[in-house]
């Protein structure tokens, strides 16, 4: 009985260990994409043709 005890906190140490990774996956992933996102911006206003590009920012607006 003590041994299956011991074997499943042994897996939830996993499961928690493994979700800690895949926290930290998911949170550089997000600053990555950010920190592309920032690069491409100011990018696209250093070629100075910003003004004729067309943000949707996913706001639906009846026409598209």
């Amino acid at each position: 009985m003590l041994s299956r005890l011991f074997k499943r906190l042994s897996q939830h140490k996993e499961r928690e260990n493994e979700l800690a990774r895949a926290s930290r996956r998911v949170s550089f992933s997000i600053s990555r994409y950010k920190n592309v996102s920032k690069e491409i911006q100011q990018e696209i206003e250093n070629n100075g043709f910003a003004e004729f590009l067309i943000y949707d920012r996913g706001v639906n607006n009846g026409g598209h």
